[in-house]
């Protein structure tokens, strides 16, 4: 078997198989891709497996910084350890001939979230689709990192320059260097099936003490030490993110580091609805929870933000269901409004004392809202619902009715108000001239 196998090795045929797999120039470069300013990526011919890839390289004059080497090498491992559509995906790395560190990943096509700031910031294209745009790179940012901190890794360099936006709705996190375990144990347990490398892969990838970053975006407490650093971290950084993409603001901006990372550390920007009046006020109070100064304050998890993403998108929800016999009060005059009702079957009785009797006012059936005057004013009732049959009612309550208001922007929200108070008012004004020339 073994002279059959070296024969067939040794046919011309095979040779000319096998001789691209052997060859040591694997990487054809095709061209320059961008470089910052310890490392530069182009795109390379994969000769291999004829596919164009990214080649990352450190610069020469840094291969003996050792704080650099160590960013560069764990960039590489980080995200060959995560694995998911948010995270460009590391085929190799290695060194080459001449001393040079490198690794491969898969090529990504697109715009970096910098480039597509910049587009539509400008007046003449900025479109009605901006908003849901931003929610969907958004959406898909909380989803990667929830992943990645679930991994036990956090970021610690969230900003534009390192969010890349495809041209299929791709949305990935890039440039992993400044990255590191603040939970080592699922790492832990995926290392220690090899315990002769065990040891060495998690200490490659524990905090340096070099305090890295981009100031614009750090959290609070990152601005003072890469320990005891969480998940709330990169909450915060995206929350900046989210900030500058719904105001073209950046929260923090000043003419020094200093003056920059002062500001983090003291200063409440004033909320994005307050910039754009346009905004849904629910997005705003979002983004505004990711970026309070105090970790404890933030949202915990990058799967509270999707919750809360989500319960903003929703324009409506399947509110409870209650069943009144026939003869039961809804409502009084007088009582408290904390809810409206719509009626699903039945029909119900709108009544006002007057003179220590009751007056119909009016009998609503299927299709049909009561009480939405008093939840948007905030007064009691102004008459008494009774179910005239037994009826079947959705039902709204005030904290539901103010949490689909904030899905509107403020203006919007005042506007609904102030038409509410104002047919509040007409209404009574009605009733009271009604009772004046009854009485008359």
């Amino acid at each position: 078997m073994l002279i059959k196998r070296n024969q067939q090795i040794a046919s011309p045929a095979v040779r000319r198989l096998l001789e691209p797999l052997t060859s040591t120039e694997r990487y054809h470069k095709a061209g320059d891709i961008g470089e910052g300013g310890v490392s530069r990526v182009s795109a390379s011919f994969d000769g291999f497996l004829n596919r164009v890839v990214a080649v990352k390289e450190l610069k020469e004059e840094f291969i003996t910084d050792p704080d650099l080497l160590h960013s560069f090498i764990t960039e590489a491992r980080m995200i060959s350890y995560l694995d998911h559509p948010g995270v460009v995906t590391v085929y190799d790395t290695h060194l080459t001939e001449d001393q040079q560190l490198r690794y491969t990943m898969k090529l990504v096509e697109g715009q970096t979230l910098s480039e597509f700031l910049e587009y539509h910031t400008r007046p003449d294209v900025v479109n009605e689709s901006y908003l849901f745009d931003v929610l969907h790179i958004f959406t898909k940012l909380c989803e990667t990192l929830a992943y990645v901190h679930d991994k036990g890794v956090i970021h610690l360099d969230m900003k534009p320059d390192n969010i890349m936006v495809g041209n299929y709705g791709e949305v990935r996190i890039m440039d992993w260097g400044n990255a590191y375990l603040y939970d080592d144990s699922i790492y832990l347990e995926q290392v220690r099936k090899f315990p002769s490398r065990g040891a060495d892969a998690v200490a490659q990838v524990k905090p340096g003490d070099v305090i890295l970053g981009t100031p614009l975006y750090m959290s609070p407490e990152q601005t003072q030490s890469r320990r005891d650093l969480g998940p709330a971290s990169d909450i915060f950084s995206l929350g900046v993110v989210v900030y500058e993409l719904l105001t073209g603001q950046r929260p923090f901006e000043a003419a020094t580091v200093e003056e920059i990372i002062e500001k983090v550390r003291t200063l409440d920007p004033p909320p994005v609805h307050e910039l754009n009046p346009d905004l849904p006020l629910r997005l705003s109070l979002i983004v505004q929870k990711m970026m309070r100064r105090s970790p404890g304050d933030r949202y915990q998890s990058a799967h509270e933000v999707l919750e809360e993403i989500q319960a903003a998108q929703t324009t409506g929800q399947a509110f409870p269901i209650w069943e009144i016999p026939a003869g039961q009060v809804i409502f009084r005059e007088g009582d408290p409004g904390d809810f409206t009702i719509r009626i699903k079957s039945g029909r119900v009785e709108i009544s006002k004392t007057d003179q220590g009797t009751g007056k119909v006012l009016a009998e609503l059936g299927p299709g049909e809202i009561l009480g939405e005057l008093s939840i948007f004013s905030n007064s009691p009732r102004i008459a008494t619902a009774t179910a005239l049959e037994d009826t079947v009612v959705y039902v709204m309550r005030s904290k539901e009715v103010n949490a689909e208001m904030d899905k509107l922007s403020p203006w919007v929200s005042q506007m609904i108000t102030a038409l509410s108070d104002r047919f509040d008012s007409l209404n009574k004004r009605v009733m009271d001239l009604e009772e004046t020339h009854e009485a008359l």
